[in-house]
């Protein structure tokens, strides 16, 4: 408007302003005008300056990333050249960029990435996370075009360019960034992206999107990296966990078209598949299931021979490998025989070795590859011509890609080609030795993260691990467990890197730096190697108050590996320290504070419950002192009270067990208020309230702290995994709750996730095996109530199979093996069998006696076990004897519900037994009384615990009253009950 005007302007002057009007008029309306028309100039001069500049940022930023579908590489022979035969690339249709495949589900997944692009709140941070092969990298390719479709610029981010596409982005003025960084595990830039990232100002919207396989783990591997004042971003940052993709049936189909693809791909026939069977398997993964198609592809019969039965059984993954790495072997062999090359007298071993060695260093550039070249015995004194001939080859046919490495199919499977050569023979287990010595700190770096990832399916691929490691642990430490903290197999390489740690001479700032580099929980036999060593440091400075913060460190480290008795001993020592130093200076009564508090958890890890009593009675009194002067001390009164908690239940003081639960519920409802980082110790103390209440049968509360127990540790679980197995602890506990109040289908629900995550757990940390012992108890209850037998027997079986190692080891774990005994003694015999069953059951008798006869809270679970013992009598035809047992578990029961209305559900249960029992032997008169009792107890439970106990009160007073109507009483239908 403004360029119209002037120009319009301009020429109206000397046709409106009449001449004989005053000159200095005409002369200042003329220049009002050529000014606006100057104006206009300028005007668009700046329009069309922002407009070149803004095109020049957005392409030197699409220039700055690498492309999302890089062209598929070719090979054109020279003129006068032959490829030799038909030998062709077969891996790279495997490579998500090249597959020729559809693109199957994952549409959850695919709203959930547009959302976090979309949500302008939202963390720049994202974690694509999943196991090898599952397809992260064809979904971040989909999303990714998806939203580049919308305007965005998107790509991969190159090796080392991470400060060059931020400044890009940042000179874009507007406009949406996305930048994907593929197997960000291995990356050794990484640090400076997200350096970079929590410092990016720019008015462009950025989104980084990190694809792992361990996201969590790199969140904790990565946060030592980064400065404190960063930490938030990591903090802040989503994860987005890939699982299993599509059904059996799905699998099928998809197997299908995918062989259908390949052979149109390779201008092949395709060999004959079936609509309904295909060699695939619920739970494998999408990389699975399309080498599995490509290799059936490449092993079809001639068109004249017969066509196969489409198989049902998955090849071996060893098999599929071979089939897949013998063709792209031919190919090698085909190219590397061109004369452009000059490679003569190559052997197919030779290029093996190669390629082992080039995928496993991912060299930056061709003077770097033939370094890590010259490390192959065959070439290490080769003439110089040859060797960059040979990585020229390489490098032609693997273009390096945004991460600079060759890269010749898919890592599940390159993986398997790294460790099959360097660990399968002699001479590989040479070339490992040769490749493998005298490593720079980021080769090491390198290697170490590659060796871990491949153990997760090629367990040799681990052995090389320890041996890179053991090579120099000190040196090598920081890597070793960055690549424990990312890898999927943490219990293996936690037990590696910490047996290197034992066996190496750290100094004290080795040790130190090293600990702030394990999250609390989730290396734990490394963290007891580095406690252990810092205390052997702190022992030659001579400053005690250093060494009882040392002697605390490595009892909280032991109890989190199941040693309780050495964490006993040290624990012990740490408490007669402080003493010495808290009765010279009363500075130091908070260090004993926290020393007795380590004491309570090492005698509850011995099973000592009544010393285990006093000693968090005592912690507990010191710690009100404290709190009293100093109110910073309530955090360290409130898990002393947790501790009490917890003492108190095992010595069956409920009452005020479950006052000290809510006084320690209170506190931390309080401190976590103010301070969020008390969330996880409310969570805690919340199922600790929770087993309180069930103790005294309070089952409608106990399951509303339940579920806040379970809904709290799952936000603390998703953004921090160290929390998982505190969620564990509270799906367990809610399962118990729900099971209390007959939710039983939603009981089982909860129990098995309980023991999924339980199990988890356990196989990367062995101190976790009491908990899913615990959980399978639990979900042996919930199946017991929905008759699902063959599953309960199963899992009893395995309950009493662990509990019986764990007692083994630790005579603390005898309760959980005579629950387990209990359990499975009450379970039917399929072939009518009762003699394993009376022998179970007699065992788990035998053990709560023991047990109660030693500390009277085992009184309860003796008389449930008496019970059970007493069906088993009746079952197996010895009706004395079921008399007999049957009237031990009413008297217990009846002293324990005249104490405790708690267990008056267990004493209606105990005299139902009861009156069988005596029906058995002709007791009918009293049969009768006991009846009558059992149907009152009932009906005043139904009254308040309609759920749980109305079915069964409809059941006994139906009993009831066929045993009247038997006797010929008058009044048997008129019982108002």
């Amino acid at each position: 408007m403004l360029g119209v005007a002037a120009s319009v302007g301009a020429g109206v002057p000397p046709l409106v302003v009449p001449a004989g009007w005053p000159l200095v008029w005409r002369a200042l309306i003329a220049a009002v005008v050529a000014g606006l028309a100057g104006a206009s100039g300028s005007y668009f001069g700046v329009v069309l300056t922002r407009t070149e500049d803004a095109a020049g940022a957005r392409e030197a930023l699409e220039a700055a990333l690498e492309p999302l579908d890089a062209p598929r590489p070719g090979w054109a022979a020279a003129e006068g050249e032959e490829a030799g035969g038909d030998a062709r690339r077969v891996l790279e249709v495997l490579v998500p960029q090249w597959c020729p495949t559809a693109f199957w589900g994952r549409r959850a997944e695919l709203d959930r990435w547009w959302q976090w692009c979309q949500d302008q709140a939202a963390s720049a941070l994202l974690m694509l996370e999943g196991p090898g092969g599952c397809g992260k990298t064809r979904l971040a390719l989909r999303a990714a075009g998806q939203v580049a479709g919308d305007g965005w610029v998107t790509g991969w981010l190159g090796q080392g360019k991470a400060a060059q596409v931020l400044d890009a982005a940042a000179s874009v003025d507007e406009g949406r960034v996305l930048v994907l960084v593929d197997d960000a595990d291995t990356r050794s830039d990484l640090g400076a992206l997200l350096e970079a990232v929590a410092g990016y100002r720019g008015r462009a919207r950025l989104r980084v999107m990190l694809i792992t396989r361990n996201g969590a783990g790199l969140v904790q591997a990565l946060a030592g990296q980064l400065p404190e004042r960063h930490s938030a971003l990591l903090t802040r940052a989503g994860v987005m966990s890939l699982g299993p993709l599509g059904g059996t049936g799905d699998l099928v189909r998809w197997y299908g078209e995918a062989v259908r693809a390949f052979a149109a791909d390779r201008d092949a026939p395709a060999p004959p598949v079936s609509a309904t069977v295909a060699p695939v398997r619920a739970g494998q993964t999408l990389m699975q299931m399309l080498a599995e198609a490509l290799t059936a592809v490449l092993r079809a019969a001639p068109a004249a021979a017969p066509s196969p039965v489409p198989s049902a059984e998955p090849t071996p993954a060893d098999e599929v490998a071979r089939v897949l790495f013998e063709h792209e072997a031919r190919w090698w062999r085909a190219t590397a025989e061109l004369r452009r090359w000059g490679l003569t007298d190559v052997t197919d071993v030779l290029l093996a070795r190669l390629m082992v060695a080039l995928v496993l260093f991912a060299p930056e550039g061709e003077q770097a590859a033939v370094e890590v070249v010259r490390r192959i015995p065959d070439l290490a004194d080769a003439p110089g011509e040859r060797v960059a001939n040979l990585v020229r080859w390489a490098r032609t046919l693997y273009p390096p890609g945004a991460a600079a490495e060759v890269r010749i199919g898919p890592d599940v499977l390159t993986d398997w080609f790294v460790t099959t050569h360097l660990t399968g023979t002699d001479d590989g287990r040479d070339l490992a030795r040769a490749l493998l010595a005298g490593l720079s700190q980021e080769q090491a770096g390198r290697v170490l993260t590659v060796l871990a990832r491949a153990g997760e399916d090629h367990p040799p691929a681990r052995t090389l691990f320890e041996q890179v490691l053991d090579r120099d642990p000190v040196r090598l430490a920081h890597h070793a467990v960055h690549a424990a903290l990312t890898s999927l197999r943490r219990r293996d390489l936690d037990h590696a890197t910490a047996t290197a740690l034992a066996r190496a001479d750290l100094d004290p700032d080795t040790t130190a730096r090293l600990t702030a580099l394990i999250p609390a929980y989730v290396l734990p036999r490394c963290a007891v190697a580095l406690a252990r060593r810092h205390l052997h440091h702190t022992r030659t400075t001579a400053n005690p108050p250093a060494l009882a913060r040392a002697l605390t460190g490595l009892t909280s480290a032991l109890f989190g590996v199941g040693e309780h008795d050495e964490q006993l001993r040290v624990a012990e020592e740490a408490v007669g320290l402080c003493r010495e130093l808290a009765a010279d200076d009363s500075a130091h009564r908070p260090a004993l504070a926290r020393a007795l508090t380590g004491l309570t958890s090492a005698l509850f890890g011995v099973g000592e419950h009544d010393e285990q009593l006093r000693v968090a009675e005592e912690a507990v009194g010191l710690c009100r002192e404290l709190a009293a002067d100093d109110s910073a001390h309530r955090p360290a009164l409130a898990r002393a009270l947790t501790g009490l908690t917890s003492a108190l239940g095992y010595v069956g003081e409920h009452d005020e067990q479950l006052r000290v639960a809510r006084e320690a519920v209170g506190l931390f409802r309080e401190l976590a208020a103010d301070n969020p980082a008390h969330r996880p110790d409310l969570a805690h103390t919340l199922t600790g309230l929770a087993a309180a209440l069930d103790r005294l049968g309070e089952l409608d509360e106990q399951l509303r702290v339940a579920e806040e127990a379970v809904g709290l540790c799952r936000e603390l679980a998703a953004d921090d995994s160290a929390h998982r197995p505190a969620l564990a602890r509270a799906l367990t506990g809610l399962a118990a709750a729900l099971d209390q109040l007959g939710e039983h289908d939603e009981a089982r629900r909860v129990a098995r996730e309980a023991v999924g995550l339980c199990r988890e757990l356990a196989a990367d940390n062995p101190a976790h095996r009491p908990a899913l012992a615990h959980a399978l108890t639990g979900l042996a209850a919930a199946l017991d109530y929905v008759g699902e037998r063959e599953e309960l027997l199963r899992v009893v079986r395995e309950a009493v199979g662990l509990c019986r190692e764990l007692a083994a080891d630790n005579r603390a774990h005898r309760p959980r093996l005579a629950h387990a005994l209990t359990n499975l003694a009450v379970i039917p015999d399929q072939a009518g069998e009762h003699d394993e069953q009376l022998r179970v059951a007699e065992e788990a008798v035998g053990l709560f006696r023991e047990l109660a006869a030693d500390n009277s809270t085992y009184q309860p679970v003796l008389a449930h076990a008496l019970t059970n013992l007493a069906a088993v009598l009746d079952q197996a035809g010895e009706h004395d004897e079921f008399l007999r047992v049957a009237r031990e578990a009413v008297g217990l029961f009846r002293e324990l519900a005249a104490d405790n209305p708690a267990h008056r559900p267990r004493l209606a249960h105990a005299l139902i037994g009861l009156t069988s029992a005596l029906d058995r032997v002709g007791g009918y008169d009293e049969a009768l009384r006991v009846d009558r009792e059992a149907v009152e107890l009932y009906r005043d439970l139904a009254a308040r615990y309609p759920k749980r106990f109305h079915q069964l009160y409809i059941e006994t007073r139906g009993d009831l009253q066929r045993r009247l109507v038997r006797r010929g009483d008058d009044d048997a239908i008129a019982l108002d009950m």
